[in-house]
């Protein structure tokens, strides 16, 4: 998701900041460097990767020689071609997400739809839907629960936990995109009234919902199993510009700009609280880098090996520190 300084990207809280949880010993420093290993064999314009287990198997959608999208695994620097539902002219499917025992989540189309998919020990599951016949799935957790969006009988869209063998819609109202769920059922994402209607940040654990922000616009993107949550909110006191954040006990923390930068986003976050995210680095433009935020400190990874130009592609942070950027692993090298 691009932190684009436009009315799209919008975001807001009024909420006071907070300082995060302690961390035993001190927070590990960021590193210095890091060693880019690309994802071979993943091709075509439109691949793409998007998320990355503590193993390194990283899950995505990739361009077969026919030009459909079919979803991958790549592990080991070996890329499997996941399957589709149906194959045909129009066969397409994607894959969003993958836990620690390699189950992967997505979707893959049937009789022109989409459908919400598990791929578990070489089956493709379907799991169904909430009365359209349309759903997609979007994360899962280690044990086995996957959230995603299902519209309904009467065409809304609306986001759905699914477990033990059965999809439920989690009553959160409106157009609803849930984007990750932690190993203890908490779920984070955003709703709204509508595609291009105002978007808020929201957390639901055990059916209770609550919201994040309420006066504007807002995004939580990722959950860790502590409960820390990284996003986004709107600052609209000039333009409406996105600016990272996290959430911790219900207590808000705006992360900051890199250098020069009045933009910023985050995307995800890991068990140690280390959160991955991209910001522009001069007022109001589109030129963006990753970066690492860490208890106070954000770091532009520029200077430590990833390039500006793929900092639109990051997208996730495991517990080991691998960077998913773009179609490469980013390793971190650790000081002698």
């Amino acid at each position: 998701m691009r932190i684009l300084v436009a009315a799209t990207c919008a975001l807001v809280a009024t909420v006071a900041t907070a300082a995060g949880p302690a961390v035993a010993g001190g927070a590990a420093p960021l590193p210095r460097q890091y060693r880019m290993v690309p994802l071979a064999g993943v091709d075509g314009e439109r691949a793409g990767a998007f998320a990355m287990n503590d193993s390194g198997q990283v899950v995505g959608q990739f361009e077969t020689a026919s030009h459909a999208l079919h979803p991958f695994l790549w592990q080991r620097g070996r890329m499997t071609d996941l399957g589709v539902l149906e194959s045909g002219p129009d066969e397409r499917g994607m894959a969003r997400d993958v836990n620690t025992r390699g189950d992967v989540v997505g979707n893959s189309d049937r009789g022109g739809r989409q459908r919400a998919v598990l791929w578990r020990r070489g089956h493709l599951i379907d799991l169904g839907d909430l009365g359209s016949g349309s759903s997609y799935a979007s994360a899962i957790n280690d044990r086995g629960q996957i959230v995603g969006t299902s519209w309904t009988a009467d065409g809304e869209p609306r986001g759905f936990i699914w477990q033990r063998g059965r999809m439920r819609d989690l009553g959160v109202g409106g157009f609803t995109q849930p984007l990750d769920i932690n190993n203890r059922g908490q779920v984070v994402g955003w709703s709204g009234r509508g595609v291009e209607g105002p978007q808020h940040a929201f957390l639901w654990q055990r059916g209770t919902v609550t919201w994040l922000t309420t006066s504007t616009m807002s995004r939580a993107t990722a959950i860790n199993d502590r409960g820390e949550i990284a996003g986004s909110v709107t600052d609209w006191t000039t333009e409406p510009i996105s600016r990272a954040v996290r959430w911790y006990r219900s207590k808000m923390t705006y992360l900051g700009f890199l250098p020069g930068g009045n933009a910023s986003g985050a995307i995800a976050i890991n068990e140690h609280g280390v959160i991955l995210g991209s910001g522009n680095v001069a007022p109001f433009s589109l030129e963006e880098h990753a970066f690492l935020y860490s208890r106070g400190t954000m770091r532009d990874l520029t200077s430590a090996g990833v390039p500006a130009e793929v900092a639109y592609g990051a997208h996730d942070i495991n517990n080991r520190g691998q960077l998913l950027i773009a179609l490469a692993i980013y390793f971190p090298v650790r000081d002698r």
